[in-house]
């Protein structure tokens, strides 16, 4: 064995999922993309002026207002039933699977979503921020921060601690900026379609163009 992977967590959208960001599949779904367009939430989240739950509450506010009124449970499960796996996810953790490896998702973007992937993959968990409902089943527009998009390391940390396996031992697949503070934690950092970062100047990043470029490097590795 020439490196030690005991633990492979993967952001969701971009990298297993072929959406960029569950949150846009669900704005239009639902029709609100030109609402958070004036928003400009993204930069006010990382000019510290929102917290992420705050984003998260003006999104759903934008969904329900655009939809008319809020959508139940069902529709938003409805609303993500087209979502397709990025090529080689499946070959992917199948590989990792057959070799011990103990798999997560740690996204910024929707539970829902995040359940099913992990379900159609067999990945062991997922951690992912969730929506709320009322008790007929309708969303409520507040979110529950589980996964911090910038603070992905938390989770990182938390489940080195729960498992006993140092973080050394982890991979990380991460593909944008967002995933850099996670990536910089692990032992085995790997950044997928790096062509639409930019790379840090100084960095130890595995870099690779597809999933499969993963499982060649792994097939070389473990």
């Amino acid at each position: 064995m020439l490196c030690k992977i005991s633990v492979t967590a993967f952001d969701m959208d971009g990298v297993l999922t072929k959406w960029r960001s569950s949150w846009r599949a669900l704005h239009e779904y639902f029709g609100s993309i030109s609402l958070i367009s004036e928003n400009d939430d993204a930069e006010r989240f990382l000019r510290g002026e929102i917290t992420y739950e705050e984003w998260m509450r003006r999104d759903l506010e934008a969904i329900i207002k655009a939809f008319g009124r809020p959508p139940s449970r069902e529709e938003i499960i409805k609303a993500f039933s087209t979502y397709e796996l990025v090529e080689g996810a499946k070959e992917l953790i199948n590989f990792l699977k057959e070799r011990g490896v103990y798999t997560a998702i740690i996204s910024g973007g929707i539970d829902l979503l995040a359940e099913k992937v992990r379900e159609e993959l067999g990945i062991d968990v997922a951690f992912a921020n969730k929506l709320v409902f009322d008790e007929r089943g309708y969303l409520i527009p507040k979110g529950i921060e589980v996964v911090n998009p910038l603070k992905k390391s938390e989770i990182l940390k938390n489940l080195s601690r729960q498992l006993k396996v140092p973080l050394s031992e982890f991979m990380y697949v991460g593909d944008t900026e967002w995933d850099f503070e996670a990536l910089n934690i692990v032992g085995f950092p790997v950044l997928l379609n790096y062509g639409e970062v930019r790379l840090p100047a100084k960095h130890k990043y595995i870099v690779v163009n597809s999933l499969h470029d993963i499982v060649e490097f792994l097939s070389k590795c473990l």
